[in-house]
């Protein structure tokens, strides 16, 4: 199930990269492409730390459950060294989570309760067997926790833009979070009020006819430009805006001029 979660994310997230195949922009597709490898990277990361911790789950779980069928056995104490393996597996493979105060909670009463058990030296089906539902619990979340933070590191961006008006009036929208795949054009369109014509069908016809009312005229239009931080400069947009996909740590700017 968390694999095919991955596969999802990575399938819709990046569909602006094959969208993008369609124009000629060899640096937008290598940056992208780029993004595409490090989040499969880090979801495989993810998806592999779950498989060995969930197999071993499996394994003492199996043991418990034949155990249970066993009318004859009354005490798991034999089991609970797997049990304390997991724990302990568990606190050495998320231990980025544990800063997360209900995860870290959680995690150390069930340590707490598992010590006690074990001191008792007589786990019955019921307390052990609420152990390590608890900690199967706790495995879940983590995981997809996990997963969760994965994908946003790679695909939530952070960008900044820019609208100058032509008459010393511009206005910054700072640290602007997106999804990755986003063009310049719907980053535009989620922020302000604008009209636009459509020249064709593929990417790159869209042209910015108005932001905020301000329309462009015979001799006045909307271009866009983007930071070029190697060439420290502005740069004009290559294509039309519908066909660049943002980068995160961006800046971009529309700029009304003759």
């Amino acid at each position: 199930m968390l694999a095919t979660i991955v596969w999802a994310v990575l399938a819709t997230t990046f569909a602006g990269y094959y969208y993008l195949q369609n124009g000629n922009n060899i640096e937008q597709r290598d940056n992208v492409q780029n993004s595409l490898n490090r989040l499969a990277s880090n979801c495989s990361k993810v998806t592999s730390k779950y498989e060995l911790l969930f197999t071993k789950y499996i394994s003492l779980y199996g043991n418990y459950s034949s155990d249970i069928s066993n009318t004859t056995f009354s005490n798991y104490t034999i089991l609970m060294p797997a049990l304390g393996s997991l724990i302990a597996d568990f606190g050495k493979n998320y231990t980025d989570l544990l800063v997360q105060s209900d995860i870290n909670r959680t995690y150390h009463q069930l340590s707490q309760e598992y010590e006690i058990l074990l001191q008792g030296k007589n786990a019955t089906e019921n307390n052990f067997g609420d152990l390590l539902s608890k900690y199967y619990t706790l495995f879940n979340v983590s995981a997809f926790r996990e997963l969760e933070l994965a994908v946003n590191k790679t695909s939530i961006l952070s960008v900044n833009i820019a609208f100058d008006y032509g008459n010393g009036t511009a206005k910054w929208f700072n640290g602007t979070r997106v999804p990755a795949g986003y063009t310049l054009f719907d980053l535009t369109q989620a922020i302000s009020t604008i009209k636009y014509s459509s020249w064709g069908t593929g990417p790159g016809q869209i042209f910015i006819d108005s932001i905020n009312g301000k329309s462009s005229t015979r001799n006045s239009y909307w271009l866009w430009y983007y930071w070029d931080s190697s060439g420290k400069s502005w740069t004009w947009g290559p294509v039309g805006c519908d066909a660049w996909l943002l980068q995160n740590g961006g800046i971009y700017e529309w700029k009304y001029q003759s």
